[in-house]
């Protein structure tokens, strides 16, 4: 596999306070990367050096093979697109984007090819005399996602470049990212903190926090099988509940919550003793009926959360302290359980991960 860009034990600080801690990773040729994690973890600063808008203190830098030390922003194969998509005001559609090849002394017939193709590209060939005040602001992030592939980047680095988007032209303008990555071939680097825009258009994530690397690896991979109770509680809707491991074998650990005691699979270094369980929203299955899952409880409707999509459940299990929430899909059909009403709830071993305690 060939990769784009390669990071090795990147370290970055600024006075006292590490910015990046000595991270490391590579970027597949081709492929669409997120840096996930939440405001303040190091992900802009990641890109910001990967730009050359920063220096790393320590570490390697390289894109497409080659060394990035001593390569000035303005040399680098890539170009980025920010939250803020800063048009030239006074400027026409056409000549924003056509600015990079103007810059570049590209000749004037190929430089209307190349405009009319990126337009083409973001489906914006309509538009191509109109001033930015004249466009949507989804209209303005196309334009600036136009300006920057022009300059046909080996690397298009993306900073959290939908935050300003309203939330229906967000989700719409993640699968047109998605799409216009997939038709170019270039490989995006992109940094939110919002984990739904990274699970929709990511090949791969890196989950940042506090200044270090988490996990990387596909949006499955990472929510399903999350290395870390940082990740657990990071990607998706998740019951972190505190047991103890009262056992320990390499094919199963037995786990007591509460009164209630089962068996799941090992998790990592965990040991017996405090440790702390996930088990998602989703997993937690209720019903009236008692549940034939490997750990099941009764449990008290405390509050019924219609969100659209889905009912979220909080409940009091029978013999456990804390409350777990259930989330069912919603069908329109199906009645819903009421608050105050007794129920099962349950899960399977599979769907429970452990993680040592603290």
């Amino acid at each position: 596999m060939e990769f784009d860009v390669e990071l090795e034990n990147i370290t970055k600080t600024f006075g006292d306070q590490v910015a990046v801690d000595s991270i490391s990773f590579r970027v597949p040729r081709g492929s669409f990367f997120s840096l996930l994690g939440p405001s303040g973890c190091g992900k802009s600063t990641t890109l910001r050096m990967t730009s050359g808008f920063e220096q790393p203190d320590s570490g390697v830098l390289r894109i497409a093979g080659e060394d990035m030390s001593r390569v000035p922003p303005y040399r680098r194969p890539t170009n980025m697109v920010f939250q803020r998509w800063a048009l030239f005001p006074h400027m026409t559609v056409f000549e924003n984007v056509a600015f990079g090849p103007s810059t570049r002394r590209v000749a004037a017939a190929e430089r209307r090819q190349r405009v009319g193709e990126a337009l083409e590209l973001v489906d914006l060939t309509a538009f191509v005399d109109r001033k930015p005040s004249q466009l949507s602001g989804g209209q303005m992030q196309r334009v600036a996602l136009a300006r920057a592939l022009i300059n046909r980047p080996k690397v298009l680095l993306l900073d959290e470049p939908l935050g300003a988007l309203d939330l229906k032209l967000r989700s719409q303008m993640q699968l047109e990212l998605k799409r216009i990555q997939k038709e170019v071939g270039t490989t995006f680097i992109y940094v939110t903190h919002d984990q739904g825009e990274a699970m929709t258009m990511s090949d791969q994530i890196a989950v940042m926090n506090d200044a270090r690397i988490e996990q990387i690896g596909s949006p499955s991979d990472i929510y399903d099988r999350p290395a870390s109770r940082f990740v657990a509680d990071f990607i998706g809707s998740t019951n972190l509940l505190p047991v103890q491991v009262t056992g320990c074998s390499s094919e199963m650990n037995e786990v007591r919550l509460g009164a209630l005691a089962f068996a799941v699979p090992p998790s990592g270094n965990v040991t017996e003793g405090a440790a702390v369980m996930s088990v998602r929203h989703e997993q937690v299955k209720i019903a009236h009926e008692r549940l034939d899952l490997d750990a099941t409880v009764g449990a008290r409707v405390g509050e019924a959360i219609f969100t659209g999509s889905a009912v979220r459940y909080v409940l009091t299990p029978e013999g456990i302290d804390s409350e777990i929430v259930a989330e069912v899909p919603h069908s329109g059909v199906e009645a819903q359980f009421s608050p105050g009403e007794q129920v099962h709830i349950g899960w399977n071993a599979a769907a429970v991960k452990l993680f040592a305690d603290g």
